[in-house]
């Protein structure tokens, strides 16, 4: 058994705090504090406690025994108040309340007042009528009847207490007491230390008179945080936010600041410190905050360096960065003002600098580049040389037409498209696809939010056979949720490409005869707000039948629970359905890079793929073919050919994998239509075979088309 001290310690500060707004209640009085009124039906509910002891008081006998006393039926102690507790009603000192132990009386400021029930020990915890603190400790009291909790506050401290349970909670943050509240003859019983703890009172147990005296009173608290993280000398000024606080919701009306400057002259150490007082006079301890004062910052130097001064029009121009700085270089924002790659207007043509440092600081510089009248390359020629992979150059769109139209060989690989496209726009819980099939399947899923709450998407993959099944995610992209769905129909293909590219170790998992697993757990691990977007393009491979399913569902809600009751969402505008064979060969053996072009998914060249609405029965069109994959091999490409990418339908922005190397179309932004281009590769001196995978982005438009054209010679 822990010793009396302890335990009266235990209680008295839990009791403080929790007994203050039950015990009102349960004993079916109405105390009214702040005008509001807490009646006998607070005490039918619990309070929230507060974690663990007081561990602030100070003990006057390490080995003190549990007090001994005797109580009548009423609760009174039998004992002469004043020679057990060694005190009358004129020893306790100011703002001091004592209390004594299996006793129900109390002084506070030399006067006596009764408890409502003695304080209590019940297996090793101190307890106390909440009823009393309240009263003496001039607490604020309110119920909250829907969480049906007892509310304590002073100053900045809210503590919450439900009858019949361990915790409270302090400012919302949930703290475990000693012991669970309870209902003592109508009277609200809480652990003494609780309060103490929360509103910081000192507290001592004496142990030879067996009482505890907690002091009500105290001072402020001084504290302040310097807002700056780096101070230089003679150059930042220097604030400061004060968090400073009275325990008891005091003003502070005073400020006493000691080594605190606006401006430090010179680097080094400083100390600062603040002390505070209260409308009642009392003055906090020092709060101390040490600040290194470094020494004044230096703006960066502006430089950059090209290979000469005079070029010839189209002659490629590299600009080298050469500025420096008394702290990070690369932290340095560089705006350059007309530095382009190369100058097609003969004259002289200036290029400025300007670089600023994290600190405001900056400093520029210019340079004359002249241009002679000579032209190495022209326009056109410039942009197919030198323009860098993923980027987007101009290009004449009405000569896109006139290039050789490529005839490839053309076979298919089995695989089984899903396409979850419709309704693309998501108003209601449900379906979204669904269909059975075995071996390797390819999931497309694009859909947007559209109800007014957030939405979780799930695949969920369930063996239908007798047998055990092996299933296997071969490759994946998935993007979002975010509110453009053209972006993330990009950053799901570019991250589905890099899946080949990094040749990403295949999940694989077992599914037992009639076992649902939920799978591509990343497309349920953030929800979609409303007018959100998710898109995913994934490969899986099942060793026998299974049904995929595609739900959408509540973000509060559990798919596997809900699955069941759940029914088939009717389409939209959009397409969904099962195709086969979605994955087409292109092979191309005849030489290719003096003006030739493959197209995309034109319907005529490259026709749609059909299939079949497994929810309805209806034939579809996967018009576009989205998530469709090709495979095009490319036996004999030119040197010095360039391979680009061209949209013929509208705006486009995608990927593609190049010789095992994910390609964006384009890096940044979009291709805006056909006159634009964005570059997939460039040959060198020797003819070369290129292999490139490409899947339709969602959100873009078809069709595209891959063009073949002679670069010119390098030339000096």
């Amino acid at each position: 058994m822990k010793s009396w001290k302890k335990l009266f310690i235990t209680c008295v500060a839990a009791v403080q705090f929790i007994t203050v707004i039950p015990i009102v209640a349960a004993e079916g009085n109405t105390t009214t504090t702040d005008n509001k009124q807490v009646t006998s039906e607070i005490t039918q509910e619990g309070s929230s406690s507060i974690q663990g002891e007081v561990d602030g008081g100070t003990d006057t006998d390490q080995d003190t025994d549990e007090v001994k006393g005797t109580v009548d039926e009423n609760g009174n102690n039998n004992a002469n108040s004043t020679s057990n507790s060694g005190i009358g009603a004129g020893d306790a000192g100011k703002d001091v309340l004592v209390l004594i132990a299996n006793s129900n009386l109390m002084y506070q400021d030399g006067t006596e007042y009764k408890s409502p029930q003695p304080i209590t020990v019940k297996k090793g915890v101190s307890y106390i009528a909440l009823r009393s603190l309240v009263e003496r400790f001039g607490l604020q009291v309110n119920y909250d009847s829907k969480t049906k909790e007892t509310i304590i506050a002073s100053g900045d401290k809210e503590l919450r207490y439900k009858v019949g349970s361990s915790n409270y909670r302090v400012n919302g943050k949930a703290t475990q007491m000693s012991g669970a509240s309870y209902m003592q003859e109508g009277t609200f019983m809480v652990p003494i230390t609780s309060a103490m703890q929360a509103f910081e009172m000192p507290y001592q147990w004496d142990n030879k008179t067996k009482r505890i005296t907690i002091e009500l009173s105290a001072p402020p608290i001084a504290k302040f945080s310097v807002n700056e993280k780096e101070i230089f000398a003679k150059q930042t000024p220097v604030t400061v936010t004060n968090e400073s606080k009275s325990p008891r919701g005091l003003q502070i009306v005073e400020e006493e600041w000691t080594g605190l400057q606006d401006y430090y002259e010179d680097p080094g150490v400083y100390t600062v410190s603040l002390r505070v007082r209260d409308e009642r006079g009392e003055w906090s301890a020092p709060y101390s905050v040490t600040i290194t004062v470094l020494k004044p910052n230096e703006p960066p130097v502006a430089n950059f360096q090209t290979e000469k001064t005079t070029y010839k029009m189209g002659e490629y121009i590299r600009y080298q960065d050469a500025s420096t700085d008394d702290d990070d270089v690369a932290d340095l924002k560089r705006e350059w003002t007309n530095n382009k790659p190369a100058f097609f207007e003969p004259g002289n043509h200036t290029v400025t600098l300007k670089v600023t440092d994290k600190y405001g600081l900056s400093s520029e510089i210019s340079q004359t580049i002249t241009v002679t009248s000579e032209t190495l390359y022209t326009f056109d020629e410039f942009n197919k040389v030198y323009t860098p992979v993923g980027e987007v150059y101009p290009h004449d769109g009405s000569t896109v037409l006139g290039l050789k139209l490529l005839k490839p060989e053309f076979s298919e690989n089995n695989r089984t498209l899903y396409r979850s496209n419709s309704p693309e726009n998501v108003k209601n819980n449900g379906i979204l696809y669904q269909d059975n099939v075995a071996g390797g399947a390819r999931i497309f899923l694009h859909h947007i939010n559209k109800k007014s709450n957030n939405l979780q998407l799930y695949i969920v993959v369930k063996n239908i056979s007798d047998d055990p099944a092996n299933f296997t995610v071969e490759h994946s992209g998935l993007a979002g949720p975010s509110p453009y769905p053209q972006q993330t129909g990009k950053m799901a293909s570019v991250r589905y490409f890099e899946s080949f590219e990094k040749n990403d170790k295949a999940t694989e998992m077992q599914l037992k005869p009639n076992e649902t697993k939920v799978v591509i757990p990343e497309l349920n691990q953030r929800p979609l707000k409303p007018d959100d977007t998710y898109t995913l393009y994934a490969d899986f491979y099942g060793s026998t039948t299974l049904e995929y399913t595609v739900v959408a569902l509540d973000a509060d809600k559990d798919v596997l629970t809900e699955l069941p009751n759940l029914q088939p969402l009717a389409t939209d505008e959009h397409i969904r359905g099962t195709y086969i064979n979605a994955d087409r060969n292109f092979t191309v053996r005849e030489e290719v890079g003096k003006g030739e072009r493959l197209v995309f998914a034109d319907k005529i060249n490259d026709k749609d793929l059909t299939g079949t609405d497994m929810l309805t029965y209806q034939d579809m069109v996967n018009k576009g073919n989205y998530g469709v994959l090709y495979r095009v091999k490319l036996e004999k490409v030119a040197p010095h050919t360039l391979i680009a990418f061209n949209s013929r339908g509208g705006s486009y922005s995608g990927a593609m994998l190049v010789n095992g190397q994910t390609v964006n179309t384009p890096n940044h932004g979009l291709i805006s239509g056909v006159d634009e281009a964005s570059v997939v590769y460039r040959t060198g001196d020797y003819e070369e075979k290129v292999e490139i995978l490409f899947s339709p982005a969602a959100g873009s438009n078809l069709p595209v088309n891959l063009l073949f054209l002679p670069m010119p010679k390098p030339r000096s």
